[in-house]
């Protein structure tokens, strides 16, 4: 996350509300080595309501994380409009933002990491470090705040970046296959600590995953991309408080998971590229 060009002495509190977000004919595309202009994004619409839970799937190269990146600011679309309660997209401290490969900077603590976030918010040094110990309880790294990123295992750096990610109290939380570098038991109880966070502070959260099972778990909507375009838009009616081995037991959840499955391998085996080459995401 990038500093904010907030004013000293903002409340940054106002931007813990759920943002709603809208995409109007939304189309994106980038030059490949040849020159050539290849669509990433093809004439998305798409609304999606305030502190809801949206999981994206869809094979490599639809679009997804184009998607997020379009959301966050960081590009601009080629055609149509983007909305963010009413405004254009900016970065800053009402969006955060978690990817895959965690990003942390090396030469800072646990805390240093954390509080990045806050800096150029005009906060006194004892609020900044208030805030920072309170983050840190909350992803479970309270006994960590002077460790260094490389004396953490992947979980953990994963949980500090989160911490980054939250402690700007952010309206919407955009999340790149946050998990996907984790192992399987790691990944699980990063998924259930994400759930218990997000129902704390209810942010917004577009979550991008290659796993049926992880957007089942997590989501109130699952967004099928493909080519581009947004081929499903599925609500997902598991009942809240979710855990992992709760949403799994439920009557829906093997249809749901039939069904999703059943469009992904659809997708794959129609541009086998996609699954095997890692084209932008």
């Amino acid at each position: 996350m990038s500093p904010s060009s907030r004013q000293p002495g903002e409340d940054v509190s106002a931007a813990s509300r759920g943002k709603s977000i809208r995409f109007m004919g939304v189309s994106k595309g980038f030059a490949n080595s040849n020159g050539a202009r290849t669509s990433a994004i093809r004439n998305v619409d798409l609304s999606i309501a305030e502190q809801q839970f949206v999981a994206i799937i869809g094979p490599s190269g639809c679009g997804k994380s184009t998607l997020l990146r379009l959301v966050d600011g960081l590009v601009a679309p080629d055609g149509g409009d983007i909305l963010i309660d009413g405004q254009p997209p900016r970065p800053g401290p009402a969006t955060g933002m978690v990817f895959q490969n965690f990003r942390l900077i090396p030469w800072r603590s646990v805390a240093g990491n954390v509080g990045f976030a806050l800096e150029g918010l005009g906060l006194d040094k004892s609020a900044l470090s208030a805030r920072v110990a309170a983050q840190l309880e909350q992803v479970g790294l309270a006994g960590w705040a002077h460790h260094y990123p490389a004396q953490l295992s992947g979980g953990m750096r994963q949980r500090v970046a989160l911490a980054r990610a939250l402690v700007g109290r952010p309206g919407l939380l955009l999340m790149d296959e946050p998990f996907a570098s984790l192992d399987a038991q790691t990944r699980e109880l990063m998924q259930d600590d994400l759930l218990a966070l997000w129902e704390r502070q209810r942010p917004t959260v577009l979550f991008v995953t290659h796993s049926v099972d992880e957007a089942l778990l997590l989501a109130d909507r699952v967004i099928v991309m493909g080519g581009g375009r947004v081929l499903e838009d599925i609500t997902i009616s598991l009942p809240r408080p979710r855990r992992s081995t709760d949403a799994r037991r439920t009557a829906d959840y093997g249809p749901l998971r039939e069904h999703l499955w059943s469009l992904i391998k659809q997708l794959v085996l129609s541009d086998p590229a996609s699954a095997f080459f890692g084209r932008q995401g």
